[in-house]
Order: structure tokens, then C-alpha cells, then sequence
């Protein structure tokens, strides 16, 4: 059988090479606000907040205004034009500019653009994908290459706080600007996949994302997944975020490589179960996995409340990781084949909205909170959030019934 590495090692490296960009972001920017500019606690909510929502706002239109689209050509465009913004952030510090305003404007574009390249880099991946391999095992391969090229951008960024941020940003930028390079060469399994393609007028751009939405509302299985997916998003995505920044600066009293240390072991747990899933076949009972999984939400959080100890930290980040990037692979897997295809696109930018909605409610909620009783405190709110949604799911929604589908067509 054809490993899932070769269904297109173009894609692969490409979808590799911009996490690795994104990774180098995850640290500098949250390191810029929090290290160098001493921010308060709200603020560096607010920071975060303002850069992660543009994503949410967008990520719908991005979905409908990728259908139709011959993707190769317009995936190539957003990550060049996204390769301009780490030069301007590098030239306002290297001019002594920065300051929290310039910091912010300088990301917000970037968060605005990977609205649009998340969908359409998606919805790619099922015309790179030989049927003999299936879309469950390149969806976990996929997975895969995010972290494990988050991985490598968060390692780089470990240096931050040696070298500066300057350089950096300019390798950001080569990352980025390769990445382009790349999805432009990407090898379809059918060459004619884009032959004829037709981007939706701008002004149908509202509608078909209503028809998205629609789609998934209607589906059983597309809605249950994904409200299960995007109920507890603030909590997760703000302690990404905010809580890890702010438990490197006050609990730890760290800084750029203590934060690049936790993510780096959160990432590497990610890429770890995504990947052996991609090589194993494929799971039946889905969605029972998923909920399993979620479960380690309570254990992790609570013994970090309990135990407030770098080294106990980092370990309960690795295991944190090994559950989040198996459940990524599984709910990614049943969202691709559950998909319409004529819909795909769209589909999949309303399972990125329930993964990236939580990122600027969940920015503010840490800020403040964190603000009022210690980051510390804060953690409890994920174990208890995760034990009342998984009762309430595995009560009143067949989620724990849903098996493995075939992609539909």
C-alpha cells in the first residue's frame, strides 16, 4: 500500500514549512509583549486577542472564496503576500519602533491572510490524496506536519531572547516565502483537478458561506462534532495563548526559552500521536476515541493546579499533547470524509472557526482572570468546563455512537 508520506511530500513540506513560520510567531509575539514590553496581564489578553481575531472573523469567507479556486496558484499567492509582514515588524524594531501598537499591527494581516490559506490548504489535501491511501491517513499525516513544523519554528524561537527577534522574523519570512514556492509545485492525482475552475463573485461570497454553515447544521454528524469541538475552544485556545505566557513570566519567572521549552513539548506530543495514527489504520469506533481522549483535559489541568512545578509543567504539557494531536487526526479525519465535496472547502473553514472561535474570548478570559485571581487559579477553569461538556455530550448526542465513513463524493 502507498504510505501516506508519498501522497504528495510537495504538500507535506510545504504545509511543514508554514507551521514552522507560525511557530517562530507563537513565540515572538506573545515573548515581544509579555518579556520586552512588560505588559500587564489584560494586555497581553488583549494582544493576543487582537491578533487571533481576525482568523475568526475571516476563516468563513476564506472557505467560500477557496471553492472554486484553482488552489495550487492561489495557496502560493496568500503565503508570499503574508512573507511581507514579518519584514515590517523586523524593520520596526530594528528602527527602535515597537511598542504595543506596532507589535499588534504588524500581526493582525497575518492572522487576516491565514483565513483564507487554512480552507483552501484543506481542502488541497483530498486532490493530493491517491484513494488507495485515504483521506483519514493523510488528514493524520497532515496533522503531523503542522506540529511537527510548530515544533521546529517554536524550538528556533527559543533563542529569541540571545540573538533578538530580528532575525527571526526574517527567517519567518523566508519560511513563508518557500512555502508559497512550493504549493505552487504541488503534485495533484488528478492533473485536471483545477481545469476550468471559476472563483466565486464577490458578492456570492455571503451566501455560499451561509451555505456552509447550513451544511453543517443539517448534518448530524458534521454539528455534533463540531459544537463538541467548539464549546470549550476559549479555554483551550487561551491558555495557548495567554496562560502558557503568563505562567513563564509569573509562576516560573522564566522567559523566551522557559515558554519555547512548554510549547516545544506540547508540539512535540502533538506531532508524536498525529503522526503514529497516520500510520496505523484507520480507528472504527471515532467518535467514542474522540471523547476518551478529551477526557485527559481533566486530568492534566488539575494535577497542574495541584502541582505548580516547571518540571511537573512541562511533563503534563507533553501528555496534553498526545491527546490533543490524536483527537485532531480523528476529528479531522471524520470532518474531511463526512464533507460534501462540492462543499469541502466551506466545511472545513467551519471546523477551523470551532478551533480558532475560542482564540480571542479565550485571549480576554485568561487576561482578566489571571488579572483577578493569578494564573495559577485559572487553570481549574479546564477541568471543570471538560467534565460537565463530556456528561452533557455522552448524554444527549450520539457522538460516543459515530463510527469511520468513507469520504462522500
Amino acid at each position: 500500500m502507498t504510505k501516506p508520506a508519498t501522497a504528495s511530500k510537495t504538500y507535506f513540506f510545504a504545509h511543514g514549512l508554514h507551521f514552522m513560520a507560525g511557530g517562530l510567531m507563537g513565540v515572538i509575539f506573545p515573548w515581544l509583549i509579555a518579556q520586552e514590553l512588560h505588559e500587564s496581564q489584560a494586555r497581553v489578553g488583549l494582544a493576543q486577542f487582537l491578533s487571533t481575531l481576525p482568523i475568526m472573523l475571516l476563516i468563513l469567507i476564506g472557505g467560500a472564496a477557496a471553492d472554486g479556486r484553482n488552489l495550487r496558484a492561489y495557496i502560493a499567492r496568500l503565503q508570499l503576500s503574508a512573507a511581507i509582514f514579518p519584514i515590517l515588524l523586523a524593520l520596526v524594531i530594528a528602527t527602535g519602533h515597537l511598542s504595543f501598537f506596532t507589535a499588534t499591527m504588524c500581526i493582525v494581516p497575518i492572522s487576516a491572510l491565514g483565513a483564507f490559506i487554512m480552507p483552501a490548504r484543506d481542502a488541497l489535501l483530498s486532490h493530493v490524496t491517491p484513494p488507495e491511501v485515504g483521506l483519514s491517513r493523510t488528514a493524520a499525516m497532515a496533522v503531523a506536519a503542522t506540529f511537527g513544523g510548530q515544533l521546529m519554528g517554536t524550538a528556533i524561537a527559543a533563542s529569541a531572547s540571545t540573538i533578538g527577534a530580528v532575525p527571526l522574523l526574517a527567517l519567518q519570512a523566508a519560511l513563508l516565502a518557500g512555502a508559497g514556492v512550493l504549493s505552487a509545485r504541488v503534485r495533484l492525482v488528478d492533473a485536471d483537478s483545477f481545469a476550468g475552475a471559476t472563483p466565486i463573485r464577490i458578492e456570492r461570497l455571503l451566501h455560499e458561506m451561509r451555505d456552509g454553515l447550513r451544511t453543517v447544521l443539517a448534518h448530524e454528524r458534521l454539528r455534533t462534532m463540531i459544537l463538541y469541538l467548539v464549546l470549550p475552544g476559549p479555554l483551550f485556545n487561551g491558555m495557548f495563548l495567554v496562560g502558557f505566557p503568563l505562567m513563564v513570566r509569573d509562576v516560573f519567572k522564566g522567559d523566551a526559552p522557559m515558554l519555547s521549552a512548554i510549547i516545544t513539548v506540547f508540539l512535540v506530543g502533538l506531532t508524536v500521536s498525529s503522526f503514529v495514527l497516520g500510520r496505523l489504520r484507520p480507528v472504527e469506533r471515532q467518535g467514542r476515541m474522540m471523547m476518551l481522549l478529551s477526557l485527559n483535559n481533566v486530568a492534566v489541568f488539575g494535577l497542574a493546579f495541584a502541582l505548580p512545578y516547571f518540571p511537573a509543567f512541562i511533563v503534563l504539557m507533553f501528555l496534553w499533547g498526545l491527546s490533543a494531536g490524536a483527537a485532531m487526526a480523528v476529528n479531522r479525519g471524520m470532518v474531511q470524509a463526512a464533507a460534501p465535496n462540492a462543499y469541502r472547502a466551506r466545511v472545513l473553514s467551519v471546523l477551523q472557526f470551532s478551533q480558532v472561535a475560542g482564540g480571542p474570548l479565550g485571549a480576554l478570559l485568561y487576561g482578566f482572570i489571571a488579572q483577578a485571581v493569578g494564573i495559577q487559579n485559572a487553570l481549574m477553569m479546564i477541568p471543570i468546563a471538560t467534565a460537565i461538556l463530556w456528561t452533557v455530550f455522552r448524554l444527549y448526542t450520539p457522538l460516543w455512537h459515530f463510527r469511520r465513513e468513507e469520504p462522500v463524493t
